[in-house]
């Protein structure tokens, strides 16, 4: 199917049914959502996603109640869909077709032609029935960090800001898209704990990690398939920085067995999986056998 061919059927018959853009003021909606549905982000993780792109993050409201809401994200030709959360009480009543509907179209309206997004397997058919293909298992890991002994070489070093569009630059060609200013948002969060590995003066890998409100979350973890060794230390330099007893989580493309297993050796152990979906044309420059762990499931 065509993405500018897509057509919806709504089921919504509800009376008083409005959408409106996502507003600042709704973050704490938004947040008491994640906690009913137990996802793992802070109320900054929801401000960060609607600082990202303001005008791609809707809120459906009954009688000027909300009762759900949905975030999108464009990266040129490829857009991201993502924190779609419906109360309960309104779900199976097309409320999420048409949060999603509204998310798409808005990522059509600005030039997208590539839409993906991470389904939790309860709710994956309603994306099929809009389109949506499955790509892959998103598989989803957890630890604690306590303390890990591995060596580090001298090419691992400190994410420094000037660094950062050539980290961009080198994870575009493994995400499929260039995403500047999310890397940026990230890394300013937290500088002690993104870590880059270079070959040469080329760069070999990056790691990310951020707090979460239970633990910390890894992503984006992007390293060269052909350096497993790069992403051990990337990887074995996080945990030893945090070197604290607290969970550490963190998603993976089911396709990077080598992630998956060096997850495994470092002592991670599997506790669920999403599924990823597209919708529109397949990326021909994207590498999910380099990325080690995503940025997370609302961002790609």
């Amino acid at each position: 199917m065509l993405i500018s061919d897509l057509s919806f059927s709504l089921m919504v018959t509800m009376e008083n049914l409005s959408i409106r853009l996502f507003e600042e003021k709704d973050i704490n909606f938004a947040y008491k959502m994640n906690v009913r549905e137990q996802w793992n982000d802070r109320k900054d993780d929801i401000k960060r996603m609607f600082d990202y792109e303001p005008n791609g993050s809707f809120i459906v409201e009954v009688k000027d109640s909300p009762v759900g809401h949905v975030f999108a994200i464009s990266y040129g030709k490829l857009g991201w869909i993502g924190l779609l959360i419906v109360k309960a009480e309104y779900r199976k009543k097309g409320v999420g077709t048409l949060l999603t509907k509204k998310a798409v179209d808005y990522l059509l309206h600005c030039g997208v032609e590539t839409i993906k997004l991470e389904a939790v397997p309860q709710i994956s058919n309603l994306y099929r029935k809009l389109g949506f293909v499955d790509e892959f298992d998103s598989l989803r890991f957890k630890r604690a960090c306590g303390k890990i002994i591995s060596k580090c070489s001298d090419s691992l070093a400190l994410i420094e800001k000037k660094s950062i569009i050539k980290i961009a630059e080198f994870d575009a060609g493994y995400f499929g898209a260039e995403r500047t200013s999310v890397l940026v948002s990230l890394y300013q969060e937290n500088p002690k704990l993104c870590f880059v590995s270079y070959e040469g003066s080329e760069v070999a890998g990056y790691i990310m990690c951020r707090g979460a409100k239970s633990g910390y979350t890894l992503g984006p973890f992007v390293c060269n398939p052909e350096n497993p060794q790069a992403a051990k230390e990337l990887l074995a330099r996080c945990i030893q920085k945090l070197g604290v007893s607290k969970t550490l989580y963190v998603g993976v493309p089911a396709l990077n067995k080598k992630g998956t297993e060096i997850l495994r050796e470092f002592g991670f152990e599997q506790y669920s999986k999403s599924i990823r979906m597209r919708l529109g044309k397949n990326i021909k420059n994207e590498k999910p056998n380099g990325i080690f762990a995503i940025g997370g499931p609302m961002k790609g």
